[in-house]
């Protein structure tokens, strides 16, 4: 038998080595995704007079999808590695915090989607549907310029009357995607905080790509949403930039396409859904802690969820907090 060559076994020991990797992603995937969740933290605060504990925070799935039906009896809370019990009057709710959820619709009505501008107001109509009483969509049309349809506002049939009224001809063949995004990033500042909540996303329809001008750039929209949420919804098409998109997403999660017109009403509803979802996810805990020496004093904070899968280090929230003034 002709004997191995150098290069031979090396290939050999490189496909092993990425064999025993794969195989160690998969043993490390927990068996039940139901029960794996993420824990990320707004704002931790305290009332010393009452000795009451605040803790903003979010719980997200294993994709990042927002999870929405935990209770108090789903947490551990410990303080200084004590556990908070019954006694401490732990609670979990969010009626308390001022709260603001904000959409703006942001739809592509170029000459490269004439014919079918119907179906995209209904796909449109169906969003606001589905809306949240609370939640407050503007609705805004680009082509060569951006157009505000209609500013924020919480009353269905008025965005509905104002989907309506969207023009269907005379499109202008030109897409300042880019630009368009930068006009209408700053409509909305994001603020999560025990004082008061913003929570808002950009729903991007398109179905190709920005050509308006050169001297606006990818790298710009980026940069004007910042760490705002945004959702890019698109039509398939032969010009569509799908790489563009996706990075203009900045998770893969929150690009959507629709292979035909067929599909966008439920692309809407979906993306609409994820909204909702990650909205309802934002959970305010408080307690009344038992300490009671108003010296001041550096605290230890965890908040774990019951039986959770993941065991990374955005398993549980790890946080500190000063408890001058408790018990005076």
């Amino acid at each position: 038998m002709k004997p191995f060559s150098t290069f031979a076994k090396l290939a050999l020991l490189f496909l092993f080595t990425v064999s025993i990797g794969c195989q160690k992603d998969d043993d490390t995937l927990p068996s039940d995704l139901s029960k794996f969740y993420r824990l990320k933290t707004f704002e931790v605060g305290v009332v010393p007079a009452q000795r009451t504990v605040q803790v903003l925070f979010q719980v997200s799935d294993y994709d990042g999808k927002g999870v929405s039906s935990l209770t108090e009896d789903d947490f551990i809370v410990t303080e200084n590695n004590g556990k908070i019990d019954s006694e401490a009057d732990l609670r979990v709710g969010i009626s308390s915090i001022p709260f603001e959820l904000k959409t703006v619709l942001l739809l592509d009505i170029t000459r490269s989607v004439e014919g079918f501008v119907p179906q995209i107001k209904a796909a449109a109509r169906s969003l606001v549907e589905s809306k949240m009483p609370d939640q407050q969509i503007a609705i805004y049309t680009f082509d060569a310029d951006t157009k505000q349809v209609k500013a924020f506002s919480k009353n269905k049939q008025e965005l509905l009357n104002a989907i309506d009224g969207i023009p269907e001809t005379s499109l202008v063949n030109s897409t300042n995607l880019y630009g368009a995004v930068i006009d209408v990033a700053n409509l909305w500042v994001d603020n999560y905080t025990i004082d008061g909540i913003v929570d808002g996303s950009m729903v991007i329809f398109t179905d190709g790509r920005h050509n308006a001008s050169q001297n606006v750039t990818l790298a710009m929209a980026k940069s004007a949403l910042g760490t705002r949420r945004a959702y890019v919804a698109a039509l398939a098409s032969p010009d569509l930039d799908e790489a563009a998109l996706k990075s203009l997403a900045n998770d893969p999660d929150r690009y959507f396409k629709a292979e035909d017109t067929a599909g966008l009403e439920q692309m809407f509803i979906d993306i609409q859904a994820e909204i909702q979802s990650l909205s309802n996810s934002i959970y305010f805990l408080y307690y009344q802690s038992p300490i009671s020496d108003p010296t001041p004093y550096i605290n230890e904070l965890t908040i774990e969820i019951k039986n959770n899968l993941n065991h990374g280090n955005d398993s549980q929230i790890l946080e500190l907090f000063n408890s001058e003034g408790f018990g005076n």
